[in-house]
């Protein structure tokens, strides 16, 4: 969910951009709205918005002035502005885009859906970070999930499994959790001395393993098959024996 801040003086524009955000339906909330540089700092600071959509000409300056007293900035902008010559300066801020009154609902539906994916890239790439710092030195990892951040223990994960570039968490209480990330990646995050790799398809938590049969099957507690490689035997009868 994207949290999104309207900054506009005129009552009734900001009003139709609120009713505009309902209408879209986007993965977005509306934290705040305000018309003036004095209210926008306060919100900024205290609602944390991703998204600051932003009117140029405010009741005590503009939003260029804005920008400047801020203490920080942890947000991506979309300059509202009446005024067409504005945009290269406001592309100079670092704007993620800009729209020019009157406000067309597909232009701002497009502008969403860019700062939606903008805003999704980037905390996959935090908890990516946050993961890989983790890993050797911590017992659980953290799957984000399309509504949520699943913490996942090792003790408590039995085996990931890939199809098609996404991977699925089994639980020991039967529970699974499926990302639209590939296996490879977890296969770095994952412990080594506790998990690994038998097959393309498949890492597995040694601690849950049973059995191995001389054929190739290695088995799970629950009688759970897991295939193992053939290039992979070799290493995988040294871990358990």
């Amino acid at each position: 969910m994207i949290r999104t801040l309207v900054i506009d003086d005129e009552p009734i524009i900001r009003k139709g951009i609120l009713n505009l955000l309902n209408e879209l339906e986007e993965d977005l909330i509306v934290v705040g709205d305000c018309g003036t540089i004095a209210e926008a700092l306060i919100l900024a600071k205290n609602c944390k918005p991703d998204l600051v959509l932003l009117d140029i000409n405010l009741t005590d300056g503009t939003g260029f002035d804005f920008l400047n007293r801020l203490e920080e900035r942890n947000f991506n902008i979309v300059f509202i502005t009446a005024h067409e010559e504005y945009a290269l300066k406001a592309i100079k801020q670092g704007a993620l885009d800009y729209l020019v009154k009157p406000i067309d609902e597909d232009e701002l539906a497009a502008i969403l859906k860019k700062a939606i994916s903008i805003h999704e890239t980037r905390l996959s790439e935090r908890l990516h970070v946050a993961n890989s710092q983790l890993a050797g030195r911590s017992n659980k990892i953290v799957l984000r999930l399309f509504d949520s951040y699943q913490i996942i223990r090792f003790d408590q994960l039995v085996y990931c499994q890939s199809d098609a570039g996404y991977t699925t968490f089994h639980l020991l209480d039967q529970r699974k959790f499926t990302v639209s990330k590939s296996i490879k990646e977890y296969e770095k995050l994952l412990p080594e001395e506790r998990f690994m790799r038998t097959h393309q398809s498949f890492i597995v938590n040694l601690e849950f393993v049973d059995r191995y049969e001389k054929g190739g099957a290695l088995y799970l507690r629950d009688n759970i098959s897991i295939p193992v490689a053939i290039r992979k035997k070799e290493a995988l009868l040294k871990r358990l024996l």
